[in-house]
């Protein structure tokens, strides 16, 4: 079989099961097709005794530019042959981690790309199709534990100051402050809908990851700043949308439109930075924490399913740590 033209057995029922029995965003299916494909691709080509890389395509190749859908099936993959899933064994699975290895891919990335695979094979498990999951014992590679990176409380202050009084930087200011206000998620703020807001309890409904609800407080500075922003909204529809956070076009923001616009009110504060959406969230978390916060509490209002993922924050408290420790060590 050609490395272009293999499609590993199940993958679509899988991938349906992922969305409709663990309610998998649309990002998270469309990670896995494109993950497992590529390995769909290796696995083919070393079967065959090809030499490739981790996708399956031969050194020095250019991968033709066709971009996995977000569900369903990719185009032509009617026409695609079948790999059996069964010959999926720990070897392929060392063999395409070392290919990962060669390629310098991040830690981060080839965990992830083992993790779709582990849950196919979980499934064919499940389904009769395999006796056990061959990338079961198979360890991620460790992934350097960096810090997460977040704004000062003085450069949160100038970065929300820095949208005028235009149309877009009344929107601005609105999605800043509520970013900064609630630690949304990028996707989740641009997936809000007009009756996502609560003005009268101040509170925003969000579905996070895993589809899981959670109702999250924001203050009086983001509910005045969204109230100002509606009046633009108003001007800026084009046909009906429950969308609240829209482009000048009328259409609902994309989180790319979001990237944009943070990337443009980061230089008109003079913040020399690379800061992303998620940055800001890391930032709501910081300074809940600095100023007392309960961890689970903040746990809560990100909407992590594990007490762990929040806990990296708790570096943000050594300078409190430090202050308690110059207060009250007789030799500090």
């Amino acid at each position: 079989m050609g490395v272009d033209q293999v499609v590993l057995e199940g993958l679509d029922a899988f991938l349906r099961a992922l969305e409709v029995e663990d309610s998998a965003s649309a990002h998270t299916i469309k990670a896995y097709r494109i993950d497992l494909t590529h390995f769909a691709r290796f696995l083919d080509a070393w079967m065959a005794g090809r030499e490739t890389d981790y996708r399956g395509f031969a050194p020095g190749a250019v991968a033709p530019r066709r971009p996995a859908t977000a569900g369903g099936n990719e185009p032509g993959d009617d026409a695609k042959p079948t790999l059996a899933a069964a010959n999926i064994d720990t070897l392929a699975v060392r063999a395409w981690v070392a290919r990962m290895h060669a390629a310098s891919l991040a830690a981060v990335t080839m965990g992830r790309k083992l993790a779709a695979l582990r849950s196919f094979c979980n499934w064919l498990c499940r389904i009769g199709t395999l006796a056990h999951n061959p990338a079961r014992a198979i360890r991620n590679p460790k992934a350097p534990q960096h810090l997460p990176r977040f704004l000062s409380e003085a450069e949160i202050r100038l970065l929300l100051e820095s949208p005028g009084d235009s149309d877009e930087g009344r929107r601005d200011r609105a999605i800043l402050e509520l970013l900064y206000a609630s630690g949304l998620r990028a996707s989740e703020l641009t997936g809000l809908d007009i009756d996502s807001i609560d003005f009268e309890l101040r509170t925003v409904r969000v579905v996070g990851k895993g589809r899981r609800e959670r109702v999250i407080p924001f203050g009086t500075h983001a509910a005045r700043r969204i109230d100002e922003y509606l009046e633009v909204r108003q001007a800026w529809l084009r046909r009906p949308t429950d969308a609240l956070f829209l482009a000048p076009t009328g259409k609902r923001l994309s989180t790319d439109g979001l990237r944009t616009l943070l990337a443009r009110r980061l230089r008109d504060a003079a913040i020399n930075k690379h800061v992303t959406p998620h940055a800001i969230r890391h930032s709501f978390a910081t300074h809940l924490l600095n100023a007392g916060a309960d961890l689970r509490a903040i746990q809560e209002l990100l909407g992590h399913a594990s007490l762990g993922t929040t806990q990296r924050y708790t570096h943000v408290s050594t300078a409190q740590l430090k202050a308690i420790y110059d207060k009250s060590h007789p030799r500090a």
